[in-house]
């Protein structure tokens, strides 16, 4: 009964996973511009979109799930208010560490891309490289650690191509894989 257990709830998650990822489509385009569209009320787990299989991920060897796109609120300034949750008659439930209504009266939903250079990247390992291009033959201009026990330290996301996330870090400019590092659409550290 027990290896029937595992293979029922494998199948489930892929089941769930496959619905999940197949039921948003996929835009190649490059607009840079941030939807305003109204959005249906959607659990906690849909805040993160897109987890698996970017098709930017251009190196082979960089198997890693990745998140790279988040839908976010934010005010009329462009301020975050945190990471959308659900649309209420006259609110927006958003998430920052807990769940906050904002109205929705000079708040918009959007939906943040690390492509776009929105939000921030953090590791959760020990010297991670930062790189000058994106690519493992380039020099190493630095790198990122986390100290356990410690808030790892964010860094401003400037993009996401081939499987790295561009970021500025010390002064520089530079790219870490995406399977070493975090993405998110907000720091709440």
């Amino acid at each position: 009964m027990k290896k029937h257990w595992h293979a029922l709830l494998l199948a489930l998650g892929l089941g769930l996973l496959g619905y999940s990822c197949g039921s948003r489509g996929n835009s190649d385009n490059n607009d840079t511009t941030m939807s305003s569209e109204p959005i249906e009320a959607i659990d906690s787990t849909e805040l993160m979109t897109e987890v698996a299989g970017d098709d930017d991920d251009g190196d082979p060897n960089i198997k890693a799930a990745s998140v790279c796109e988040m839908k976010m609120v934010i005010d009329s300034k462009g301020n975050v208010a945190g990471r959308y949750v659900r649309t209420n008659q006259t609110s927006y439930t958003v998430t920052v560490q807990d769940d906050i209504e904002v109205p929705k009266l000079g708040h918009k939903v959007v939906v943040f891309s690390a492509k776009n250079g929105q939000g921030i990247v953090y590791t959760l390992r020990k010297n991670v490289n930062v790189r000058k291009e994106p690519t493992t033959e380039s020099a190493i201009i630095t790198q990122i650690t986390y100290n356990d026990g410690e808030q790892p330290e964010a860094y401003p996301c400037l993009g996401k191509t081939k499987g790295w996330y561009k970021i500025r870090v010390k002064g520089a400019v530079g790219y870490v894989r995406h399977d070493l590092v975090e993405w998110d659409g907000m720091c709440t550290f």
